[in-house]
């Protein structure tokens, strides 16, 4: 009963996100970066990246001041201890960009979720839900930006969300872009744990 219950709470943290993963995760993925805390029940939360890979394309408008990637991967929270099980908090998924120059630009992100319909034990994808998107305006530059892109519900003891094409763009910037992606889970009792990972530099 508890491995069917931690299927379904990472169908429904997945499908609140960006992608599905169904099952307790792949014993092979490669660990990028992971960060934990210790809660006052003694429990471990460990939040974790794993197989990142963002990959820089083309600009479809053309523009060298332009800057266009998609992102896959993995975001992992895992939590050991006494009260392991009865976990319940939110994960989010977003990015420190940094750039040198801002000519009036833009990052926007954009990202579909699955629909999901769950029947006791076993569950169906529907229908894909509409695009859901961020958008934030830059400063002139220098300059760093945190962007919040998604978050959904994190559950139990394993809680794994695949991040299948996010789509990134940077407009008008004069320079290189940086780009950290970093996940953060928030436990309902307020503990926290972030990690970050390597930069992506976009010439």
């Amino acid at each position: 009963m508890r491995i069917q219950k931690s299927v379904r709470a990472a169908v429904v943290a997945s499908a609140a996100v960006v992608g599905l993963v169904v099952g307790s995760g792949s014993a092979s993925a490669a660990v990028d970066d992971s960060n934990s805390v210790v809660d006052g029940g003694g429990n471990t939360i460990t939040v974790s990246q794993s197989d990142t890979f963002i990959n820089s394309v083309f600009p479809l408008d053309g523009s060298p001041l332009t800057r266009e990637w998609f992102h896959n991967g993995r975001a992992i929270v895992d939590v050991t201890g006494p009260d392991a099980e009865d976990f319940s908090g939110t994960v989010t998924i977003g990015y420190q960009v940094g750039y040198p120059a801002s000519l009036g630009g833009e990052l926007t992100f954009d990202y579909t979720t699955p629909g999901l319909s769950i029947s006791s034990d076993d569950f169906t994808l529907s229908d894909v839900l509409p695009q859901a998107g961020v958008g934030v305006t830059l400063e002139p530059g220098p300059g760093i930006e945190t962007v919040e892109v998604a978050s959904g519900a994190a559950s139990g003891a394993h809680t794994e969300i695949q991040i299948a094409n996010l789509h990134g763009t940077a407009t008008n910037i004069a320079g290189n872009v940086s780009v950290r992606p970093y996940v953060q889970v928030v436990s309902d009792n307020g503990d926290v744990a972030t990690t970050f990972g390597q930069p992506w530099r976009f010439n």
